[in-house]
């Protein structure tokens, strides 16, 4: 399955980030022992190197615990593969080995960061919703909502539709979607356009695009707008290229090469 334009420095941070985070997540995993769903933890003790083995039941005082920790090992494998098929399929030789060369300098400064994430909530927007086409348990306006949807897992990126963006100037804003890139510290975001040949419509979303800009949401950057008519709705294909120039934006910004890292001075520095 082709990706789109999405740059190759964006496999290495991600997998820079999965790999770390995997490595110190405790190995905990869903298992069946005689038909009864329990959690398979294998610990290795830093002193002697003996590995142990145990289960954990549903009964178990350490079961919350242990789930968690199983949900969060599962997520974060299921985002591994689907980066390593996208990466093989879009350049192929050893991922592991080119990562060794870089490094990840997440973002401190920019106020739409990974912290935003948790109180974001799928389905805040409070516009009537008029056509409901269901995708993965999500009510969305239209099917062209649920083709971006379908992209966003294709590409492993975590995503929440239809979220409350509330900024201290402009008050509260609805983008179509909110995406999660951890590795970044960042959150992204797409305006789905898909009625720009009325008027109203036009007029609404040309004030939209104007707060987003007085925010710091910049298109291209920060923010990626979509867009279609009745004569036109761009093919998957098309979507996911444009997608992918935010996170070409971002894999630019946070993934260097180790070399370059430790000569980086300001931009604006004379």
């Amino acid at each position: 399955m082709e990706y789109g334009i999405i740059p190759k420095e964006f496999y290495i941070g991600r997998y820079i980030y999965l790999t770390e985070i995997l490595a110190n997540l405790p190995k905990a995993s869903f298992n069946r022992n005689e038909g009864q769903v329990v959690i398979a933890v294998v610990t290795t003790d830093p002193r002697t190197g003996r590995v142990s083995k145990r289960r954990i039941s549903p009964k178990s005082r350490y079961w919350e615990q242990y789930n968690e920790i199983a949900l969060k090992r599962k997520k974060l494998k299921e985002q591994y593969k689907k980066l390593i098929a996208g990466w093989n399929c879009n350049y192929g030789g050893s991922l592991a080995q080119i990562a060794k060369d870089y490094v990840l300098r997440p973002n401190t400064d920019n106020v739409f960061s990974s912290r935003m994430w948790d109180s974001f909530n799928s389905g805040d927007c409070t516009a009537q919703k008029k056509k409901k086409i269901s995708h993965n348990g999500l009510i969305m306006r239209s099917q062209f909502e649920a083709d971006a949807a379908e992209i966003l897992e294709e590409m492993g990126i975590e995503y929440k539709y239809d979220v409350r963006l509330r900024t201290s100037s402009k008050g509260d804003m609805y983008p179509d979607f909110a995406m999660n890139f951890p590795e970044y510290n960042r959150c992204g975001f797409i305006e789905m356009l898909g009625l720009l040949g009325f008027v109203y419509y036009v007029n609404d979303n040309a004030e939209k695009f104007s707060t987003y800009i007085s925010v710091g949401l910049y298109p291209n950057r920060d923010i990626a707008f979509v867009s279609a008519d009745g004569n036109y709705r761009p093919e998957h294909d098309t979507i996911r290229r444009i997608i992918g120039v935010i996170i070409d934006s971002f894999a630019r910004q946070y993934v260097m090469k180790k070399v370059k890292a430790e000569q980086k001075t300001d931009f604006f520095e004379i």
